[in-house]
Formats: structure tokens, C-alpha cells, sequence
């Protein structure tokens, strides 16, 4: 475990020299003292500027990416509409006359369809 690259026995160093330096109550107090500077670099208006920024530049790849879709949809819809002129803006599914007839009740000739009540049987030929 390294926090900002320094590992557990150098923090234990560092707390040690420290301590003999400080002495006990210089420790509390310098480490109140460093609580309150970092409290108040947290709260400061640049510190949530320089979030902000890192936030915005963090997210700025997808945001580019969902734009280029956006771009790349309406340029489709354009073409289509372009390419399409005789249609325009009636629906393709609405204007067909297979819509609403499921394949199974198709029959190849126009205007007939099999109907599943009335199966005709095979006709005897031997009469």
C-alpha cells in the first residue's frame, strides 16, 4: 500500500522522527494545524475550479463521442430524406400491404390467403 509513492515503514519513519523532534503535544498540534490547511484548500474556490476542470477533461472523451453520434444520425436522416424524395415523410411500414399479415397466412397468388379453420384434405382420385 503506497500513498503518494511512500510506503507504510517510511510513513512509520516519518512519524517517528517526528514525534522525537515535536514531542507528543507538538505532534497534536502540528497535526491540527495541517487539518485545518487542508480543510480550507478543499473548500477554496480554485480547489473546485481545478475539480471541475479535471471533471469536465475526465468526461470530455464520451461527451465528443455521444456528439459525433448525434452528428453522424442527423446526416443519415438528412441522406435518407434526400435519396427518398418521393416518399417523403409517410411511414414506409404504414403505406405496405403486407403490414398486419404474418407470413404463415400468405399464400403466393394475390388476394388469397390460407385459412387455418378449413384444411382441405387431399381429394381421393380413385372414384
Amino acid at each position: 500500500m503506497n500513498i503518494f509513492g511512500i510506503g507504510p515503514l517510511e510513513i512509520i519513519f516519518v512519524l517517528i522522527i517526528g514525534i522525537l523532534v515535536l514531542g507528543p503535544e507538538g505532534m497534536i498540534e502540528a497535526g491540527k494545524k495541517m487539518g485545518r490547511l487542508m480543510r480550507s484548500i478543499i473548500k477554496s474556490t480554485w480547489w473546485q475550479n481545478i475539480r471541475q476542470g479535471m471533471n469536465e477533461i475526465q468526461h470530455l472523451p464520451h461527451r465528443l463521442m455521444r456528439e459525433a453520434e448525434l452528428e453522424e444520425l442527423n446526416e443519415l436522416r438528412k441522406l435518407t430524406k434526400d435519396s427518398l424524395p418521393s416518399i417523403g415523410d409517410q411511414d414506409l411500414f404504414k403505406s405496405s400491404s403486407w403490414v398486419g399479415n404474418s407470413p404463415q397466412n400468405m399464400s403466393p397468388e394475390k388476394g388469397s390467403q390460407k385459412d387455418p379453420d378449413n384444411q382441405s384434405q387431399p381429394e381421393d382420385k380413385s372414384e
